[in-house]
């Protein structure tokens, strides 16, 4: 079956959330995406281990990716970067944690001229071909990661990203990167990041199929990435929820946001499964 999480708090944001904790999971979440943190911090490893083991959470860990290019072609670069995932990934494993997400990467060339400047095409041919080292050595890292992971026995999901510069922006390209990976690599579709990138998540959904086992949920007016929440009255979001429920294995539905936030009253993340619920139960 299907399952409901929402991105957690960091160790400073976990007092205000953890009197919601049980209304939460009375709702019907299960899981909660922790970022990796900066610094190793005991007493915050402690305390979501006590949730996992005394409340039943079940925990996936977003890598660190600011700063972090698992893409570089330069070796020196890219090793450093999966040091840095490997290091979420020892994060993940104290914690008990059973998935990391990563992001792949980008090209590090922001300079993109609009279509109607007479250097676009030349520069955007140029990019291309930084583009396909980049997915090279993205698949190199990935692969790496993925190895250490089998042996913890946590899962490894990578990313889809949005901006022209950043790595899987379309369902073909994602499509032909995962052809790369071993079939234990997972694939997380992010919807916000889809709809920004002007690509159908349910094309997404169509391409990566089997792959797909994370689900990142927001939404955004198509030009920035504003995790607004996932308003289930949008047909749109109705669409992808109802499409979700397919995959086999059942696919994980994160709501990329922080109960409580500006951008999620608690009051909707209390109200969202049993929404969610009706949504799927219309399909029958």
């Amino acid at each position: 079956m299907i399952a409901f999480g929402f991105k957690g708090p960091d160790a400073a944001q976990a007092g205000n959330l953890e009197s919601w904790l049980s209304d939460l999971r009375t709702a019907g979440f299960s899981w909660m995406e922790i970022r990796a943190p900066e610094e190793q911090d005991p007493a915050w490893e402690a305390r979501l281990q006590e949730w996992r083991e005394r409340d039943g959470w079940s925990l996936a860990v977003h890598a660190r990716f600011f700063g972090v290019n698992l893409s570089s072609p330069n070796p020196r670069v890219r090793r450093a970067a999966v040091e840095v995932a490997l290091e979420d990934l020892m994060f993940a494993s104290r914690i008990g944690a059973k998935r990391l997400n990563v992001h792949a990467g980008d090209v590090n060339w922001y300079d993109i001229p609009p279509p109607d400047h007479p250097a676009h095409a030349s520069m955007v041919h140029e990019l291309n071909r930084l583009r396909a080292q980049h997915l090279a050595a993205a698949a190199i890292s990935i692969a790496e990661i993925g190895e250490a992971a089998r042996e913890m026995d946590i899962e490894v999901v990578v990313e889809n990203l949005y901006k022209p510069w950043e790595l899987l922006r379309t369902p073909e390209e994602t499509r032909d990167f995962f052809e790369r990976l071993e079939p234990r690599i997972g694939f997380t579709l992010d919807v916000g990041h889809a709809r920004i990138a002007g690509c159908s998540p349910i094309a997404f959904m169509e391409a990566l199929n089997r792959r797909v086992r994370h689900i990142h949920l927001h939404w955004n007016d198509g030009l920035f990435d504003t995790h607004d929440f996932p308003d289930l009255s949008e047909p749109d979001l109705r669409e992808l929820v109802r499409a979700s429920a397919q995959f086999s294995p059942p696919v994980l539905l994160v709501i990329e946001i922080l109960p409580g936030s500006s951008n999620g009253r608690i009051e909707l993340f209390c109200k969202w499964p049993a929404q969610a619920y009706a949504v799927l139960r219309e399909k029958m």
